[in-house]
């Protein structure tokens, strides 16, 4: 009669485990669904993050072409890197193109884009700064 005890309580031991397993699946799977909620609405985020930035640049260059004074957007990917890397790199060319862009409508900028000098160029560097 000892081989019934010891039976029934492996027995009970396979049976917790298997209940132990079932809840461990069951909260895996929870946690996997949740995490695929969280993907979906970080993708969303993303998208109207996306949306949102090229409507406000849109608008800005809209409002640019009416205000002299505002500097004109650009409207591909990262703009605000693009905008930092030529003023951070040693090739003064690279910064001439990117600030002739937005200095399009000043009028401290004096003539237009075609009738500028090198010289002229290099004095308009210290009105940008300011």
């Amino acid at each position: 009669m000892t081989t019934t005890p010891q039976g029934s309580a492996l027995d009970e031991l396979r049976a917790a485990y298997h209940e132990q397993l079932i809840r461990l699946a069951t909260e895996r799977d929870a946690a996997r669904r949740q995490a695929r909620m969280a993907q979906a609405q970080a993708d969303v985020a993303r998208a109207d993050l996306a949306s949102l930035t090229s409507r406000v640049h849109e608008l800005l260059n809209a409002a640019a072409r009416h205000l002299p004074d505002l500097p004109a957007v650009e409207s591909s990917k990262g703009p605000v890197a693009q905008r930092a890397l030529p003023a951070a790199s040693g090739d003064p060319e690279a910064g001439d193109s990117k600030a002739g862009d937005s200095k399009a409508g000043d009028p401290e900028a004096g003539a237009s884009e075609a009738g500028r000098s090198e010289a002229g160029k290099a004095d308009e560097r210290p009105v940008r700064a300011a």
